[in-house]
């Protein structure tokens, strides 16, 4: 037995204090959005502004995010109707939503969730755009990562249909344009390319020193990269009738300028069927995750120094057999409706 015996009193005193001490620390570590992580996950997801059971496929979106955990969202397509039901899921409040104010957005718009605090944020209307609320919208995070490197992410929602691939593209050369002046960024949204032999826009040819996130992973392709499938999405199964073009396309894309980070994981979410049936939406989501890296080796496609569209021969052909397939399309939803009427007004007869 020691001749000097201490007070037990005092060391669990002291032993309570740096529980405390560290359990404080972590709190502040997690609200202020430091992860001290060494990589950024993401997820980006045109989620439908249609009203089609729309709490349940928030409700449904809400599950993936809850299991993905991301760093940051990109939305695109987002109302004040999914927005509230969003609103009301557990993990919304660890994240800083960009704009912070949506009262005066548009019928539908985008979003960016951020998880770390965000610096500085803009928006960006599109010069040219047949709709207010085709932009581009981006934001500075503030200790990302462990090392403190800044990253910048943007989400844009590209102008859709076959017929405006010209005004597609000169939408996204301004975004990288924009975006081309920051080390570290990402750019993600759904980007309406209609991509290959056949299609309008043919093969997009980014700058040098941008990346397709998709691409970057060797054994991906475009066939095997489709976050819009007619053939399989039960919500976007009208078009299958229509035309083999709406079948499937890559329309969704992560676009990446790294200087300090390499794609580390992308993969297509949201594809499942739920127990009810349905999936979120009529796309598919992306999530992504990019982490530190030395000696980041730039891989864009040629060395011109503007993303412009490779075109197929005589695609302005798909663009007049797009033309019939919307007369086609309109047509089938006149008469749909008209059923739906008439059966509506039957049973309000019963």
């Amino acid at each position: 037995m020691s001749s000097f015996p201490i007070s037990r009193g005092p060391l669990l005193v002291l032993s309570v204090l740096i529980i405390l001490v560290y359990v404080l620390r972590a709190f502040l570590s997690v609200s202020s959005g430091d992860s001290l992580a060494d990589s950024v996950s993401m997820l980006t997801w045109n989620i439908w502004f249609s009203p089609t059971k729309m709490q349940e496929r928030m409700k449904a979106l809400g599950k993936i995010v809850s299991d993905l955990h991301p760093d940051i969202l990109a939305f695109q397509e987002v109302t004040r109707e999914s927005l509230a039901f969003l609103r009301k899921e557990r993990w919304f409040s660890r994240y800083h939503m960009i704009p912070p104010d949506v009262t005066g957005q548009e019928n539908h718009f985008v979003v960016i969730l951020s998880v770390f605090p965000v610096v500085s944020w803009l928006v960006h209307p599109f010069k040219i755009a047949p709709y207010k609320n085709r932009k581009v919208v981006w934001a500075v995070t503030k200790s990302a990562v462990s090392s403190g490197a800044e990253f910048i992410i943007g989400t844009t929602h590209l102008v859709h249909a076959e017929r405006n691939t010209r005004m597609r593209e000169l939408q996204l050369r301004e975004t990288l344009r924009i975006l081309s002046v920051y080390e570290n960024v990402c750019v993600m949204g759904d980007m309406n390319i209609f991509e290959g032999r056949f299609k309008a826009d043919g093969v997009v040819i980014l700058p040098s020193s941008w990346t397709d996130a998709w691409l970057s992973v060797p054994e991906n392709e475009n066939k095997n990269g489709y976050t819009w499938n007619a053939r399989k999405n039960p919500f976007s199964k009208f078009r299958s009738n229509a035309n083999a073009t709406y079948y499937s396309n890559r329309c969704d894309r992560v676009l990446c300028k790294l200087s300090d980070f390499r794609v580390k994981e992308i993969k297509i979410v949201g594809a499942e069927l739920t127990q009810s049936k349905i999936v979120p939406s009529d796309h598919y989501g992306l999530f992504t995750v990019i982490e530190l890296s030395e000696n980041v080796k730039h891989k864009g496609d040629e060395t011109s120094e503007e993303v412009f569209f490779k075109r197929p021969l005589n695609w302005e052909k798909s663009i007049t057999q797009e033309g019939m397939v919307f007369k086609v399309l309109a047509n089938w939803q006149t008469d749909l409706n008209l059923k739906m009427n008439i059966l509506d007004t039957a049973h309000s007869q019963e």
